[in-house]
């Protein structure tokens, strides 16, 4: 008898316990409840009344320059652009000399976009600059300095322009290339035959039966690309095929007498 009483006395101590315990958790979730709720209601009276959030930005600076310059026209503008509001900013040359980065114009005080400064450059050289956009990522800034090179070159020496290739066997061509002048963003073009087999040109973007690039071309610098082609022969009896039929910049053809539309035998 007495050991039923016991027994009850500590069924109903525990289920006591088990009581507490469970509205301790609930008022613990009641206040994180309520401190989400706080946290969201501050949240929104932030955006409410124009407060800054984190959010991903694009930097949208940039400079405006030409990439090649003839030495006796050396005199380069250039221009910054892009943020909003104001910012610091920071042209800087590579001293080759030092073998450190040096100001050319730091445009002192916030300014706002776009702003442009004018540099002579000293001789015949390939230049190495950057520049930094020091306001906030929000504002378009560049987040650190953002390097580009300028080549500058002696327009006035002349050359002919010339165009050629020769066969290297095996079906490989080696095609040579030297511009008399100077060319920002020249678009190259190589055509060939439908159907024909091309190899090599890496750098080049395919666009039905041509390869192309855009690239810089220096007056009286020699380009070479070597390519591999395979003839594709169709018709019954056929001996030969053409295999490459031209090569232009900016839409001007370079093929020539001396070096006509390429054949190859059929297999």
């Amino acid at each position: 008898m007495k050991n039923q009483i016991t027994s009850k006395i500590l069924k109903f101590a525990f289920a006591f316990l088990f009581i507490l315990i469970a509205s301790s958790c609930s008022e613990d979730n009641d206040a994180m409840d309520a401190a989400v709720l706080a946290k969201d209601q501050i949240n929104s009276e932030i955006s409410a009344k124009g407060g800054k959030t984190s959010t991903a930005v694009t930097f949208t600076s940039s400079i405006d320059f030409n990439s090649i310059v003839c030495i006796d026209n050396a005199q380069q503008i250039f221009t910054l652009s892009g943020w909003n509001g104001t910012a610091q900013l920071n042209v800087q040359i590579y001293d080759e000399n030092l073998g450190d980065w040096v100001s050319i114009d730091r445009f002192i005080g916030q300014l706002p976009s776009p702003q442009s400064l004018t540099y002579t450059f000293p001789a015949i050289d390939l230049y190495h600059l950057r520049y930094q956009v020091s306001g906030s990522a929000a504002n378009g800034g560049t987040n650190g300095f953002v390097e580009f090179d300028v080549n500058v070159v002696n327009c006035n020496d002349g050359c002919a322009e010339s165009f050629s290739y020769v066969a290297n066997g095996g079906g490989s061509y080696t095609f040579t290339y030297t511009p008399a002048e100077s060319v920002t963003n020249a678009n190259l073009v190589f055509t060939f035959a439908q159907g024909t087999y091309v190899s090599g040109l890496a750098d080049f973007s395919p666009a039905g039966v041509t390869m192309q690039k855009t690239m810089d071309l220096v007056a009286c610098t020699t380009y070479n690309w070597t390519v591999i082609l395979q003839s594709n022969c169709k018709g019954g009896g056929q001996k030969n095929a053409n295999v490459w039929t031209e090569f232009t910049v900016n839409g001007s053809p370079k093929k020539n007498i001396n070096y006509p539309t390429i054949t190859m035998p059929c297999n």
